[in-house]
């Protein structure tokens, strides 16, 4: 009898392995990439190397409620925090979530973090964030309805979605 393939499992077990390799999407920011971010000089990498465009964000994040979707690794939340965001990041991986609470802690920042599959977003209620942000990940979804946090209802209607994808 064939044994069933858990893609959750598989993939959460995958991230954690990458942080004990030390991938370089497992390397949470520095204190001074903080100190930048709420200086107001911030960038935020969702895939390859180049800067997700500034205008793609609220020009001021103030307290706007961001959902960073399987964003783990200590990068893309602290530093949206740093300039403000209320940010929860969601990810499969305990491992990459320990590393925004490292920077989170060592810097001051209020980050949520929440262990979760990116396909299931019914821990938030409807309309809690205003924007998106998700690097690649949302690629090994077998269906994009399934992981948009707009068409999950997780964010109101006039959410703004920044997918590395």
């Amino acid at each position: 009898m064939a044994e069933s393939f858990d893609p959750v499992a598989h993939n959460r077990a995958a991230w954690d392995r990458e942080v004990d390799n030390d991938n370089e999407w497992t390397r949470p920011v520095g204190p001074d990439v903080v100190a930048r971010a709420r200086a107001g000089d911030w960038s935020v990498v969702l895939i390859g190397y180049q800067p997700v465009p500034r205008d793609w964000f609220p020009a001021d994040l103030a307290d706007v409620p961001v959902l960073c979707l399987a964003s783990g690794g200590g990068q893309q939340g602290p530093v949206l925090s740093a300039a403000g965001a209320a940010v929860t990041v969601f990810d499969n991986s305990p491992r990459q979530l320990a590393r925004d609470e490292e920077v989170a802690a060592r810097e001051g920042l209020a980050i949520r973090t929440v262990l979760g599959d990116m396909r299931d977003l019914s821990a938030f209620p409807d309309a809690t964030f205003e924007m998106v942000v998700n690097p690649v990940s949302n690629l090994f979804c077998p269906s994009s309805r399934r992981s948009g946090g707009r068409r999950s209802g997780c964010c109101g209607p006039a959410a703004s979605c920044s997918p590395g994808s």
